[in-house]
């Protein structure tokens, strides 16, 4: 989308012309406008230009001459400009040049590589072309890509051009994720005001468990320091138990206390309390003490008796102190993997040391998610569905659909093109390396465009037989919708292979009637096809069949194609004036033709035959048609054409005149159908022109039987 510094060169300042000025003045490239025609002819659109990019050159009224290249680096030409016309002045200095002839498809398509790149945008890109039924089937497939759930966008060979509606998507995406940023950021700013909070009141937790821990550190060291006074004390005064004061009995049962709360699981053999000297020396011992100080007191041992026992209660006191201290300070809380006690106390070390395994236990290490994958947020459409030309493919080069179908290949525009072969090949620019191929079985030049290594997806009015095709299927009289398709479990792995040689042959297909045509509100078996056309391109990008099927019974066509009228004394009324040429015709035909019985229509065809060949006009009439009523001024070409199809033949001054006429021959049954197989603008301003008078001479051939039409 950056052509910064870039100079191009436009051709042509039409509704498409004007679009690729916009867009490349857009994205910074500087514009030359030329057209052959005026200002006073193109005031309109150079009024648009001006105010879009009031930069640009604009080169009017002037035949288009190499000069017009001088330091250009690429030329944008509207569709229609033909090389071998009006652009056959210019052709040899752009190649000698070697400069990029790009249309506004091409345009588009760089511009949708360039957003997937820069923003992660990943749309469906639908196409569509053919000589006949493109509207219908672009239409149709753009309102079931809304039924299956996605947001879409019609583009291409309608009104507004293509890389308008871009741009004004892009100025909308724009302000949408500057908006969403904004949104992100201020998100982001709580949510870190959030943790910091939280962080904070961590913090404080942190500093309430660290001072809990210091408290159980303190009493663990107050209970050794006791020990360690009251311990050896002890040990340096055994005393047996028969001559021990009540006091000094107490003070002995506290320390063999604090002795066993000091035992570790490993050593508490090792560090029982001190047993009282019992031997029979001992006694004899302290009996005679007994009865030396009975007789005779000795001050010296009394004193040194005194301190003795001043230096227990002492240590008493200490330990007992220590002792309520823990008592108030700490609460044991009892440990799932604790070892079991039998009579004896935990030491505090191993207490903390099995509330330290077991804290780590619990901090088992989770690898972190993966990051998310980035994807894009923007407001563009999820689907892009384009009805593309002849002429605006002969200058696109890069497009990659994801799904494209060549609906049919009659002739058509062959003064543009020059031959058959060059219309064919434009139109099969359609396709890219990567895009499913959605084929016309019934067409032989359409299935010519299957390419090896391509995926391909087919319909037709036949049955269906192969994987991924669509057709009709006759069940009794009745038609319907079906596809076929292979089932998951019988299809072979990627990277496998069937070993035994009975299990090299396809997969079975299996056929599934979707609905009955008569379902569809667009009548006629070429509708069905371009039905078939549009499920077949929808089906190729994965949406879910039950919404395509409810889109399909709901779709009412388009304006002016096969477009019911009203109904005068049973008699059918068809509005087909977008029929421009000949293979439209020869749908039309076949498809109100298509099950009913012979020679029922009366055909009013004729105006600007653009230098087509009309044979092909030849069976359709024999088997279908009535009569043939001509009008325009290609009308003896048609009337020669038709010659030997023993199908009457009436020359008719106007279409009023045509209508009056068909009201006269056509019977209860009958259809009366306006295809011209011809451009209007030898008696009209366009087809819809056309067509409005049409439709109101079929209401004054109501009002003239009576009848009123809705």
């Amino acid at each position: 989308m950056n052509y910064s510094g870039k100079h191009v060169l436009v051709l042509g300042l039409g509704e498409s012309g004007l679009a690729m000025a916009r867009w490349l003045v857009y994205c910074g490239a500087s514009v030359r406008v030329a057209d052959t025609r005026g200002e006073a002819a193109l005031a309109e659109r150079l009024a648009a230009l001006r105010a879009d990019a009031p930069e640009a050159q604009a080169v009017l009224g002037q035949p288009l001459s190499p000069a017009l290249l001088e330091g250009v680096d690429f030329v944008a030409v509207s569709p229609g400009l033909a090389p071998e016309g009006e652009l056959a002045p210019l052709m040899p200095a752009i190649a000698e040049r070697s400069l990029p002839l790009w249309g506004e498809i091409e345009l588009f398509a760089q511009a949708l590589v360039a957003l997937r790149e820069e923003t992660l945008y990943q749309p469906k890109v639908l196409a569509i072309t053919g000589t006949n039924g493109k509207t219908t089937v672009t239409r149709l497939t753009g309102l079931l890509c809304q039924r299956a759930g996605l947001s879409v966008q019609v583009a291409g060979n309608i009104s507004p051009a293509a890389l308008d509606v871009l741009r004004e998507a892009v100025i909308r995406d724009k302000v949408f994720l500057a908006e969403l940023a904004e949104q992100d950021a201020l998100a982001a700013a709580q949510a870190a005001a959030e943790a910091e909070a939280q962080a904070a009141q961590q913090a404080v937790l942190d500093a309430q468990q660290e001072a809990e821990a210091e408290k159980h550190r303190r009493a663990a060291a107050r209970i050794e320091e006791a020990a360690s006074i009251a311990v050896p004390v002890l040990q340096s005064h055994p005393v047996a138990p028969a001559s021990l004061s009540e006091s000094e009995q107490e003070t002995a049962a506290q320390l063999d206390l604090l002795d066993a709360a000091d035992a570790s699981g490993e050593h508490a053999q090792d560090h029982q309390p001190p047993a009282a000297d019992v031997s029979p020396s001992a006694a004899e011992a302290a009996s005679q003490v007994d009865a030396s100080a009975a007789d005779e007191p000795d001050t010296s041992e009394r004193v040194a008796t005194d301190e003795a026992d001043a230096v227990a209660q002492d240590a008493s006191a200490a330990a007992a102190a220590a002792t309520l201290d823990v008592a108030s300070d700490v609460v044991p809380q009892a440990q799932p993997d604790a070892p079991a006690t039998t009579g004896e106390a935990m030491n505090l070390g191993d207490f903390m040391e099995v509330s330290r395994k077991a804290e780590e236990d619990a901090l088992v290490e989770v690898p972190p998610p993966p990051p998310p994958e980035p994807t894009y947020r923007g407001s563009m459409p999820q689907a892009w569905v384009l009805e593309l030309s002849s002429f605006q493919l002969h200058t696109t080069h890069s497009l990659q659909a994801d799904a494209a179908t060549v609906l049919n290949l009659t002739q058509d525009h062959l003064d543009w093109h020059g031959s058959m072969e060059h219309y064919a090949a434009d139109k099969a620019r359609i396709f890219g390396q990567h895009t499913v191929r959605v084929l016309n079985r019934d067409d032989a030049l359409v299935m010519q465009m299957a390419a090896a290594g391509s995926a391909l997806s087919t319909f037709g009015l036949d049955e269906p037989t192969a994987p991924n095709s669509f057709g009709l299927v006759n069940d009794n009289g009745m038609l319907w919708l079906a596809n076929a398709f292979v089932h998951e479990d019988d299809e072979v792995p990627e990277g496998k292979r069937r070993r035994k040689q009975k299990d090299m042959l396809p997969p079975p297909v299996t056929l599934k009637r979707l609905m009955p045509a008569d379902a569809l509100k667009i009548r006629g078996a070429h509708n069905a096809m371009n039905a078939l056309a549009a499920l077949a391109l929808c089906r190729a990008i994965d949406l879910p069949m039950a919404p395509l099927l409810h889109g399909l019974r709901d779709y009412t066509g388009e304006p002016h194609r096969v477009e019911l009228v009203g109904v005068i004394q049973e008699v059918d009324y068809y509005d087909d004036s977008k029929g421009t040429n000949v293979g439209a015709t020869v749908a039309a035909l076949n498809g109100l033709g298509l099950g009913g019985r012979p020679n029922r229509i009366v055909l009013i065809a004729g105006g600007d035959g653009k230098g087509q060949d009309f044979s092909p006009l030849d069976l359709p009439v024999q088997k279908y048609a009535r009569a043939v009523l001509l009008i325009g001024r290609d009308a003896p070409a048609i009337r020669a054409a038709l010659a030997d199809s023993g199908v009457e033949l009436i020359d008719c001054a106007s279409l009023e005149a045509a209508v009056e006429k068909a009201g006269e021959i056509a019977t209860a049954g009958d259809i009366v159908l306006l295809s011209p197989a011809c451009a209007s603008l030898d008696m009209f301003r366009n087809y819809a022109h056309r067509a409005e008078v049409f439709v109101d001479a079929v209401r004054e051939l109501a009002l003239s039987r009576g009848e009123v039409l809705a």
